[in-house]
């Protein structure tokens, strides 16, 4: 029988905790909130009250407060609404970490007091624990003060390996879907208030940068989509339009390209499995969407001007050139633990051209921190992969996982043209589907269709003996 923290909540909080100790909690809750009004600081008084409330709101949401924490810290706008350029977050930089390693370390804690194991021990998840280890030991040494590592790209990526870790306790891949509509939905409304204010403006500034928006929508799309289509195809084709355009908004090239290699991958895997029904699904949403776009005159000119630039003469690409030819270099010299700084590759292409990053995540990581920082990396990214080989030498068509590794792939697909991994939201994100894939992959199995179904060899003979 599966554990249940919901179930495990409601029976230890109504059955095991005395009066004695409900006191002493409500007493230490008091306290702190008292505390802090003394010292004449209301707003840090809300502030706890508001996460109070959010722990105890987790808990009881039992599978699915793991993923809806992940979303909401996710989709949160952190940064200015709309901007020209990357700025700082609105908050300060303790605030927006601290959200960052509550959210898969809150319902984790609270599913750990609550009893229970989701998951059997496994040497693979304890040797990542120890590489996350490593790696949080090279990058203070680099750094030389905790203080130097509270800044939520290097928190992002160390917490990448901590939620994959915590997601193993929660491999309920049904809870993921409402978590990744809901978040969706969040960044199609941001999105769309962000270009009513300011049609002539990329959107996406609230996440970080439009490429960062364009990435958190690709990665939570596929199980958005999922989600929506289980209760209605039109809801599914309205996410599905409403997405694309703003993808279009953004001006994130990237972002399409990710979003067509999902596309390529799911009509491969469809087509393995021989589901001809889930292609013309497939197949109507693309139409709608291009139709949409060709029937909109404004789409169609953003398409051809921002998304078509020319590629010679482009900026980006010139800086792509510097980038590959400053990282090889680099890495020639440091192979196995780069410079041991997290950024240390974006500041180097801030002081020696007009653009603050390398223009391809894996080659930035490994700059940083070497082929170990790489492998740590890439493991969220290797579970995708696997679950997909699985899929395709089975020929099986599991939602929850197919939903999950597609959206890995999908940010994926966005690291190769972008810093992808400095950036929390998106770290958080692979971590947390990489870790659930972790547990699931075991499960992937053929249907009783497809272990029935005669294969054409089989077929064949079966026609051969009727005959004879």
């Amino acid at each position: 029988m599966s554990f249940d923290p919901r179930q495990a909540l409601q029976s230890r909080v109504g059955k095991r905790l005395s009066n004695r100790q409900l006191v002493l909690a409500t007493a230490l809750l008091l306290g702190l909130v008292g505390g802090v009004l003394a010292e004449r600081k209301p707003t840090y008084a809300a502030i706890v009250c508001l996460v109070i409330a959010a722990a105890i709101a987790l808990a009881t949401l039992g599978q699915r407060g793991f993923p809806w924490a992940i979303a909401l810290v996710v989709v949160a706008p952190w940064y200015p609404f709309i901007s020209q350029q990357a700025e700082a977050p609105i908050v300060r930089q303790k605030v927006l970490c601290a959200a960052i390693a509550a959210a898969p370390l809150v319902p984790w804690l609270w599913s750990l007091a609550l009893g229970g194991r989701r998951t059997r021990p496994s040497r693979a998840a304890l040797l990542m624990g120890f590489l996350f280890l490593g790696l949080t030991i090279l990058i203070y040494e680099s750094l030389g003060s905790v203080s130097a590592m509270i800044e939520s790209g290097v928190v992002g990526y160390i917490f990448a390996g901590i939620t994959f870790l915590c997601a193993r306790r929660f491999a309920d891949g049904r809870a993921w879907l409402g978590a990744a509509f809901g978040g969706l939905l969040v960044l199609v409304v941001l999105g769309a208030d962000a270009y009513v204010r300011d049609p002539s403006n990329r959107i996406g500034y609230f996440v970080g940068y439009p490429i960062t928006y364009g990435a958190l929508v690709v990665g939570l799309l596929p199980a958005g989509l999922l989600f929506a289509y289980q209760r209605s195809r039109l809801l599914a084709g309205v996410m599905a339009c409403a997405s694309g355009a703003l993808l279009i908004f953004s001006e994130s090239r990237s972002s399409w390209v990710a979003s067509t290699a999902v596309v390529v991958l799911i009509v491969i895997i469809q087509a393995r499995a021989g589901n001809f029904r889930a292609l013309g699904a497939i197949v109507a949403v693309v139409v709608v969407v291009s139709g949409l776009i060709v029937s909109t005159g404004s789409l169609q000119h953003i398409v051809e001007q921002k998304l078509s630039a020319k590629v010679i003469t482009s900026q980006s690409v010139t800086h792509r050139q510097w980038s590959y030819s400053y990282a090889l270099e680099t890495i020639g010299k440091r192979p196995i633990f780069g410079a041991g700084a997290p950024g240390f590759s974006a500041r180097e292409s801030a002081s020696k051209t007009t653009i603050g990053a390398i223009d391809n995540g894996y080659v930035s990581i490994t700059v940083d921190l070497g082929l170990f920082g790489l492998i740590a990396a890439l493991i969220p990214i290797a579970m995708a992969i696997r679950v997909l080989a699985r899929c395709l030498r089975l020929r099986a068509t599991p939602p929850y996982e197919l939903a999950l590794a597609l959206g890995i792939m999908g940010m994926a697909f966005v690291a190769l043209f972008y810093d992808s991994f400095y950036w929390a939201q998106i770290d958080l994100l692979l971590g947390a589907m990489g870790g659930v894939l972790s547990v699931r992959i075991g499960r992937i199995v053929k249907t009783d269709r497809q272990a029935t179904q005669p294969t054409r060899a089989r077929r064949r003979r079966l026609r051969f003996s009727l005959a004879s």
